[in-house]
């Protein structure tokens, strides 16, 4: 079954790529999302670990794909006269040719299915399914030639074959080269509408992203010679010489993959691309390969100071991004640095190594991917429909697309409030960081992280949720919102998926606390409706006369100095190559 969610993706944009009937591109992102959907389940609720062994004429072929691969990058670079893509490039190929030189033969299982890849092609499959449905209607209305408009739809289904494919590897030379392909999908993706702005933040996002190839190589290479491995699964039930070392050099391409700052720059450059490249990359996909990285390393370094150390950098991240978020108006860009800010929290959390630590994750993981999901696509709906980008410009806009912004409300209420699993998530962090304290005191910098960073979140969602629900003084007529299904459903389907989500979480809690999940059904049914009849009524603020004056409070901005963004870039940046001192040391 596990080959069916790594080649029927392949196989469904293939059929994309020879038909030119748009119903028919409908039916088979459908099917594909149908058949994904079920296979992941049935995988999910199966207890059984299932390895994969390669073949040697299958590893000679992954050999020769990735040098192809780098040497494609090294062209780019090239031809775009990028100096540090050309010297990473080369770099790669130095350090890979070495690895594979002296890479050990052992008959280890190349590929293996865990109980976190279960649950991350659950993730990858209904939520990067549902995005890549939505593409659909969404390129309909993009300038481009019919052809360029399917191959968005086609560059996203293949983006969840390597999805599918990289959370299952086990060799760290496998996991390279599926890193190196999310590098690659990335830099198309962001590159898509081929003007000056998309190739300069493709080609950030192409060399930021190399520099996290080139520390798994490093770190793959201390395996070897530390080890005599280059299995995760065997480096990581080791322990004593370099182990930290190779584990430290892994953990910072999740940083890297995470857009931890100092490299959100790549991420949040991807908002050139159109809106379904964004959602895949910062909710579903390309962004969760950061927790799952630190997840699968975390039994190397649990209850060490290098894991700390990690999880105390994460809590940091949590923080800053959360506070930088407060001083951006474009709409994407906030939810893009809510998503690194939440994705540091997610390594924090999976850093510190403790069973309930890892489980809480997990968690934050699954409800991170619908409700950024959600938010995304109702962004991208805002965009074409009422061409909106900026928060300035939205101030009333629930009054003309009361159900669009239903949507958007619903995915802050399942960000902030419970019992969503983000909000009992955070919830349950503080508890479980405050009882370690004793033994771990570092651990503060997290729980202080974990309390500062939910503040300045929830300030956030609810600024900007108060610019889209103020109504201006003026009323006026307005037509009824009527959106198309290909937009409707997948939002729908991602609202309807987080209730039943939250629903289960609380039946894993606690039986009498399952009716908590009416309360988002009944406000997301509703609200629509509300803002409908908020338009009979006149604002006036009481005190002035009576005279009509625009509602800007919601626009209160927190713009950070230039000395203060620069000391936070150049503070991160010194404990991004800190983490290896630390695993050196350690």
């Amino acid at each position: 079954m596990v080959q069916t969610l790594i080649f029927l993706p392949i196989l469904a944009a293939a059929f994309l790529a020879i038909t030119p009937y748009t119903r028919i591109i409908y039916l088979l992102c459908a099917i594909a999302l149908g058949v994904g959907s079920l296979v992941s389940i049935s995988l999910f609720v199966s207890p059984e670990n299932i390895p994969f062994y390669f073949s040697d004429g299958l590893k000679i072929l992954v050999v020769i794909a990735d040098v192809i691969l780098l040497f494609y990058f090294l062209y780019q670079g090239i031809a775009y006269k990028n100096r540090l893509i050309i010297f990473l490039s080369l770099l790669q190929l130095v350090l890979y040719g070495w690895a594979e030189s002296i890479a050990p033969s052992a008959g280890a299982a190349e590929m293996i299915v865990d109980d976190l890849s279960k649950m991350m092609f659950l993730i990858i499959n209904i939520v990067g399914g549902i995005i890549v449905f939505y593409s659909v209607r969404y390129m309909e209305e993009e300038s481009a030639s019919p052809f360029k408009k399917r191959l968005l739809t086609i560059g996203l289904m293949l983006f969840l074959s390597v999805m599918n494919a990289i959370v299952c590897a086990n060799s760290l030379l496998l996991f390279f080269f599926l890193f190196e392909m999310t590098t690659l999908a990335s830099y198309l993706l962001i590159a898509f509408r081929d003007d000056e702005i998309s190739r300069t933040n493709a080609l950030r996002a192409l060399w930021m992203n190399q520099i996290g190839g080139v520390v798994i190589l490093l770190g793959t290479l201390v395996a070897i010679y530390g080890f005599d491995t280059v299995m995760l699964d065997a480096l990581v039930q080791n322990s004593g010489g370099m182990l930290l070392l190779s584990v430290a050099l892994l953990s910072m391409a999740a940083l890297v993959k995470g857009a931890s700052i100092p490299f959100d720059g790549w991420l949040l450059g991807a908002m050139v691309a159109p809106t379904p490249v964004s959602a895949m990359l910062h909710s579903a996909t390309m962004v969760k390969i950061a927790p799952y990285l630190i997840l699968k390393l975390a039994p190397a370094w649990a209850e060490t100071t290098l894991g700390d150390t990690f999880s105390a950098i994460g809590a940091l991240v949590f923080v800053a991004a959360s506070y930088l978020a407060l001083s951006r108006s474009v709409f994407k860009e906030i939810l893009g640095y809510s998503t690194v800010a939440l994705l540091g929290l997610m390594m924090a959390l999976a850093a510190i190594g403790t069973t309930e630590s890892m489980a809480l994750a997990t968690v934050l993981m699954v409800f991170h991917a619908l409700s950024k999901a959600l938010l995304f696509l109702a962004a991208g709906v805002l965009e074409k429909r009422y061409h909106l980008k900026n928060v300035e410009d939205m101030a009333g806009i629930a009054h003309r697309a009361p159900e669009t912004i239903g949507y958007v409300m619903f995915g802050f209420i399942s960000l902030t409030l419970p019992p969503f699993g983000l909000f009992m998530g955070k919830m349950f962090a503080i508890e479980s960081v405050s009882s370690l304290l004793r033994e771990r005191p570092i651990l503060l910098i997290v729980l202080l992280g974990i309390i500062i960073g939910s503040a300045l979140l929830v300030l956030l969602y609810f600024k900007v949720s108060s610019a889209l629900i103020s109504n201006s003084s003026d009323v006026e007529e307005r037509e009824t919102e009527i959106l198309p299904l290909g937009f409707r459903f997948p939002m729908m389907g991602l609202s309807i998926l987080a209730v039943l989500t939250a629903a289960w979480f609380m039946l894993l809690q606690d039986d009498s606390a399952l009716m908590l999940f009416l309360l988002p059904l009944v406000v997301i049914l509703l609200l629509p409706r509300f803002i409908r009849k908020m338009d009979r009524y006149d604002r006036i603020q009481p005190y002035h006369c009576g005279e009509k004056e625009p509602f800007d409070a919601a626009l209160v901005y927190y713009e950070p100095s230039a000395r203060i963004k620069q000391i936070i870039y150049w503070s991160f940046g010194l404990l991004f190559v800190g983490v290896a001192f630390v695993g050196a040391f350690s």
